[in-house]
């Protein structure tokens, strides 16, 4: 009987282990969430996702939480770390080894082979990004379970060799997507559009953010990427394929950006081809590469890191809407699909039927298990390659220009010169700053310039960002994208880029950064965080304050100053008070309960020097009101709006929201000074809205004709409407005002611009353009160009406060029939019955990036409340 009783007790005891081992003992996605993962109709929202993890973590010695840091709309950010028991459990040693070869200092190449040898995979793959494209983010939840359940050979190789740090990019968008698309099952709306971005400011565009990381999302998976982990493959899932084809993988199209090392497209295309290869033997049909989704634009969550020496890998799955399932028949597909011709790129067509939630999860799993396989195969020569990658960048840049940018601490706007360094720190570059006096090029610079040297392992990535771009005209290029026996010339007009063709930061953001052109011997020293030089209120005098306009924080210091109450005019001309001269549009500030102690802890704060005066200068002067902001929210919610939201909230600019029913109410005067009526996608969508069916009733119409009137009549009796970039073309064509915009009906053939940098020069006599330099860069994009026409009544003739330069017009990118628009003006001024329509034809917040145009917009603002 002891003998039996042994032999039960040590058989419970085997089977115990035997269900921990094959992670019986984990909970499945369901046993949570309630449903399964990719089941039709259900969406897991990021708190539920958060559960499981938190469910499984309880119970599985192969996974770890960490946070991340906190989202635009409060939520912590978790991600999950996936490996090994062992691996978890000196996770701090793998990141070590990650970040020594990441970093090349100090190792040579034997000790890189042997910390190669010795480390582990690290391998960054997240999900949900963009919310709208579902099956990335449910995805998650599957793998996390797959790879902490499983104990078939694969998984536990894969887990030996790899750590995998899981991630949900977007978790506000996740909550937001899920509860919208629930609220609508079951009615004609279902398949609806969300009438609000999926991100509190980006929307879509929180993937064009990364190289800038405005965004705390970014910033938060920039410190886990850059500083924590090092991976050596971040994988960025989206949605959607180009139709039919049911995934898009690597090899992407052309254009290539050229700041990349070569051996992340030699892995690149590997691991896509390992991408199809498993899809295939899967039996998963429809897997195309190299079309449509290029590598030129480096502001996308994949783009950014290749020049940060990691493998960066997007898929594109199939979606349909949501978790709703849909049917295509061939007939559905575009005609040169129809016939199923297989091809190098597109070798196993799909040919249609039933295609659900489940079917994109499944693919993306495939996807994600193909990577993660790769990873574990390769794991010692991808780890040896990283610092070969990193030691081939830092001896490049020690024996060929530029060997560093020089940044000058005089700068028309040095908070923003601060703000574009302190970010280039975020995303892994060191920065210096001068010991001593020096010369480069022939020119001297002063001790306490700032040096960016070139000699670090992710130099790439600083001259992609802050050199000038020169986008190829791919109809040279035949060979490189055509991909035939013998390649045709091409004789239409330019191709463009997936997204922009020019971005050179530093001339978006006005920052005066030279390249080195010779190597600099000069002694420096690494700087974490760049800092205006300290600022304070000089001079003795207190019964007002003079502060330039050429700071872009000396509008978050009018809005302090109208919060304590107190007074702000603008000087109409150039003056001299105690000795000093100031330009036009200099801020002067007054007001019994504007206290020393106030100033100078306002000069302090935003480092923003502010002279006391000992009295009021006479200069002529706009008194200016605190403005009242309306910003016009359309329920077809565009990714400028959100932006325009972002940079009116950095600012401290308030401002109330509005919406259509808001303004076919009318009597917008009592409560508004100024309307911003931000970009969209077409100047149609804001007269017309959602078509009736479409959405809930509450979300459909637009502002129809009644809510244009209701505008024209804010106009009219002294309200500013702002008009930016493309709806500048709607205020054309609905408002009857003196100008017209030369590039409307012009032919692709005669002009291309999309998405580049322009020279422009900016009328600083005029209020639209205080505090601007008279020559700098502006962003164009999908944009305007303005002529004055005769108005028959000077007080009605618009007034232009920038314009296109005559020559030299292309700063970065590419530009096809430049002559049409040099001259032209970008923005206008235009008188409407008491009030004022203003024209900004260019993008001049895009994507909260152009720093050096921001005063463009802050001052539209302001100006609404002059007298």
């Amino acid at each position: 009987m002891r003998r039996l009783t042994r032999s039960a007790a040590i058989l419970c005891l085997v089977v115990w282990l035997v269900s921990v081992v094959c992670g019986q003992n984990v909970p499945k996605p369901e046993e949570v969430l309630g449903f399964k993962v990719g089941e039709d109709y259900h969406l897991a929202t990021y708190d539920q996702a958060i559960a499981y993890w938190k469910a499984v973590a309880a119970r599985s010695d192969r996974i770890k939480l960490f946070e991340a840091g906190k989202t635009s709309m409060g939520l912590t950010m978790t991600y999950a770390v996936i490996s090994s028991p062992e691996n978890l459990a000196a996770l701090d040693r793998y990141k070590d080894i990650m970040l020594r070869l990441s970093l090349v200092e100090g190792l040579d190449p034997a000790a890189a082979e042997k910390l190669a040898s010795e480390g582990k995979a690290v391998v960054y793959v997240d999900g949900g990004l963009h919310a709208d494209e579902c099956a990335p983010a449910q995805h998650n939840i599957q793998l996390t379970y797959d790879l902490v359940s499983g104990t078939d050979p694969l998984t536990l190789r894969i887990l030996k060799d790899v750590i995998l740090v899981l991630v949900y990019a977007n978790p506000d968008g996740m909550n937001l997507l899920a509860e919208w698309y629930a609220s609508n099952l079951g009615t004609p709306y279902e398949e609806s559009w969300m009438p609000r971005l999926y991100h509190k400011y980006a929307g879509h565009d929180n993937n064009r953010d990364s190289y800038i990381a405005n965004l705390v999302e970014t910033q938060n998976l920039s410190r886990l990427v850059n500083k924590d982990w090092a991976p050596v493959i971040v994988y960025n899932h989206h949605q959607t394929a180009p139709f039919p084809a049911r995934i898009w993988t690597p090899p992407n199209s052309e254009p290539t950006n050229p700041n990349v090392h070569p051996l992340i497209v030699r892995w690149q295309n590997l691991i896509g081809s390992a991408m199809g290869a498993a899809l295939d033997a899967e039996g998963k049909e429809g897997a195309i590469s190299r079309i449509v989704f290029d590598t030129w634009y480096p502001g996308y969550m994949t783009q950014v890191h290749d020049s940060h020496n990691i493998v960066s890998i997007l898929t594109e799955t199939a979606l349909y809407e949501y978790a709703t399932p849909h049917f295509y028949t061939v007939d559905d597909f575009p005609k040169e699909y129809r016939d199923l011709t297989m091809s190098a790129f597109y070798p196993n067509p799909w040919k249609g039927g039933w295609w659900r939630l489940k079917d994109a999860v499944d693919y993306c799993l495939t996807a994600s298990k193909a990577v993660l396989d790769t990873a574990s195969k390769y794991r010692a020569e991808l780890l040896l390659n990283k610092y070969k990658m990193g030691r081939d960048v830092v001896d490049r840049f020690r024996k060929e220009p530029p060997y560093a940018w020089i940044v000058p601490q005089d700068q028309n706007d040095p908070g923003a010169m601060a703000l574009l360094l302190n970010r280039m720190i975020l995303l892994g570059i060191d920065v210096t700053k001068s010991r001593q006096d020096f010369v480069s090029d022939g020119i001297r610079y002063p001790a306490g310039t700032f040096i960016v040297p070139m000699d670090q392992p992710f130099a790439l990535f600083l001259k992609n960002v802050f050199e000038e771009q020169k986008y190829p005209d791919m109809r040279k290029y035949p060979d490189l994208w055509q991909g035939i026996v013998s390649s045709r010339k091409f004789e239409g007009a330019p191709f463009e880029s997936y997204d922009m063709m020019g971005w050179t930061l530093p001339y978006q953001f006005g920052v005066k950064a030279v390249p080195a052109g010779t190597p600099l011997d000069v002694a420096k020293d690494r700087v974490d965080e760049v800092k205006p030089a300290p600022a304070s209120v000089l001079g003795s005098g207190r019964r007002a304050y003079a502060i330039g306009h050429e700071w872009n924080a000396s509008f978050i210091a009018a809005a302090r100053i109208f919060q304590a109450g107190g007074e702000v005019r603008w000087a109409k001309k150039p003056f001299k008070a105690q000795g000093r001269d100031f330009r036009e549009g200099t801020w002067i500030a007054s007001g019994a309960k504007l206290t020393p102690a106030f100033m100078d802890k306002l000069a302090k704060d935003l480092s923003l020097p502010i002279a006391g005066l000992g009295e009021t200068p006479s200069v002529e002067t706009w008194t200016i009101r605190k403005p009242r902001v309306a910003l016009y929210e359309s329920w077809l919610a565009s990714e400028d709006m959100g932006w325009t939201k972002y940079v009116l909230d950095q600012f401290e600019i308030p401002y109330a929201s509005i919406h259509d029913a808001d303004v076919k109410a009318g009597n917008l005067n009592a409560n508004h000074d100024v309307i911003i009526i931000p970009d969209m996608w077409s100047p149609d969508f804001l007269l017309d809205g959602f078509a009736k069916g479409t959405m809930p009733p509450q979300y459909v119409g637009g502002l129809t004709v009644n809510g244009v009137r209701n505008l024209k009549l804010f106009a009219d009796q002294g309200g500013t409407l702002i008009f930016l970039n493309g709806m500048c073309k709607f205020a054309l064509g609905q408002f009857g005002l003196s100008a017209r915009n030369v590039l409307e009906g012009v032919k692709r053939e005669d002009f291309v611009c999309s998405g580049s940098i322009l020279r422009a020069e900016f009328d600083t006599t005029q209020p639209l353009a205080y505090g601007m330099p008279k020559e700098g860069a502006v962003v164009f994009s999908e944009s305007c160009a303005f002529e004055i026409l005769p108005a028959f009544d000077a007080k009605k003739e618009p007034k232009s406060a920038a314009r296109f330069a005559a020559e030299n017009l292309l700063m970065s990118g590419w530009i096809h029939g430049e002559k049409l628009i040099a001259r032209k003006s970008a923005v206008l001024d235009v008188p409407y019955g008491q009030g004022r329509v203003v024209l900004l034809g260019i993008p001049v917040q895009f994507r909260a990036q152009p720093h050096g145009t921001f005063k463009l917009f802050f001052n539209s603002l302001f100006w609404a409340a002059a007298k």
